[in-house]
């Protein structure tokens, strides 16, 4: 799993993690009931008399889940395992029924991601190395990154972000370097991704946390593979698509979707296919190109139709745009 992808689930983790089950893997083969004084009460007793203390519950899936209750609420450290093991996998610290940390382990025992609700907007993420040492101390103002730490394997400061602005350099749990990112007003404004060889994989612009401008992706070789733009998270302009180094792909979006005229290539330089786009939607001539000639197929909002219905019905819409 990519870094962007645990940030992600550590930044709403604690405020949609819950210790009940939730689907039908989840399912309760059985369960008990602890009194917080250490002794075993029944499910009508525990539930009649609201008691303080532990449910312990075995999965069909293998993991064994023990919930603390105080009040009748999740209050206190709530474990899950590993599946079929006593190792925990999971951590979760409620307080009053809200969760306030939650903490990730691997199977030797080891953390491997914290993250701590500070305050109502504010929560803090750590990630660590398989071998324990600290990968990256981070802390978040709701989506905005405020304050960041990142260190090398050896436990040495390699990146920093102060006051929502400076460097950040990620990198997986066995430390191969996985992105550098430039943060601005405590958000990514530019992404340098790499594959596990140290080669640039893609360059990205961001604007609040969502693509904005080029973005160009490379082979592990270092030949292009694409060249897009883009606009607040859509695909907008021109998009060009390489294979073996030569442009094999060319497509035009609007706001995300198709629009305009979608060019396949061979070898780089000569159209084979071309499709004519209208807000995602097939609309006027699709050319294939073939050694005796070319073929034309004619679309009209998504459907085929004869190139004469299409120039009527494309008449008509005009007349009818110039009476509105």
């Amino acid at each position: 799993m990519s870094y962007k992808t645990y940030a992600l689930l550590a930044a709403v983790g604690l405020a949609t993690f819950s210790c009940q089950k939730n689907d039908s893997q989840n399912e309760v083969i059985s369960q008990k009931y602890i009194h917080k004084y250490g002794y075993a009460v029944s499910q009508e007793e525990w539930q009649e008399k609201n008691y303080p203390g532990q449910v312990i519950s075995s999965l069909k899936n293998g993991v064994t889940v023990s919930a603390t209750y105080e009040n009748g609420q999740l209050h206190g450290p709530c474990t899950y395992t590993y599946p079929n093991s006593t190792t925990v996998e999971k951590y979760v610290l409620y307080n009053e029924g809200m969760p306030v940390k939650e903490i990730l382990y691997g199977i030797t025992g080891m953390p491997l991601q914290e993250t701590v609700q500070l305050t109502q907007n504010r929560n803090s993420i750590t990630f660590w190395y398989q071998d324990g040492v600290p990968r990256s101390i981070e802390e978040y103002t709701q989506e905005e990154l405020i304050d960041g730490q990142y260190f090398t394997p050896l436990n040495e400061l390699e990146a920093q972000v102060k006051k929502g602005k400076g460097m950040r350099v990620m990198r997986d749990g066995s430390g191969t370097l996985i992105c550098k990112d430039d943060i601005e007003d405590g958000f990514m404004k530019k992404r340098e991704a790499f594959y596990p060889s140290g080669s640039p994989e893609s360059i990205a612009y961001y604007q609040q946390g969502k693509l904005h401008g080029e973005r160009r992706s490379f082979t592990p070789s270092g030949e292009p593979l694409a060249v897009e733009e883009w606009i607040q998270g859509h695909l907008h302009g021109k998009s060009v698509y390489y294979k073996n180094g030569m442009k094999e792909l060319e497509i035009t979006y609007l706001f995300g979707k198709k629009n305009g005229w979608e060019i396949h290539y061979t070898d780089g330089r000569t159209p084979s296919h071309q499709i004519a786009w209208d807000n995602d939607l097939k609309h006027g001539p699709e050319t294939f190109f073939v050694p005796d000639g070319k073929k034309v197929i004619w679309h009209y909002a998504g459907k085929e139709v004869s190139q004469s219905q299409f120039h009527e019905m494309n008449r008509l819409d005009e007349m009818i745009s110039q009476s509105k």
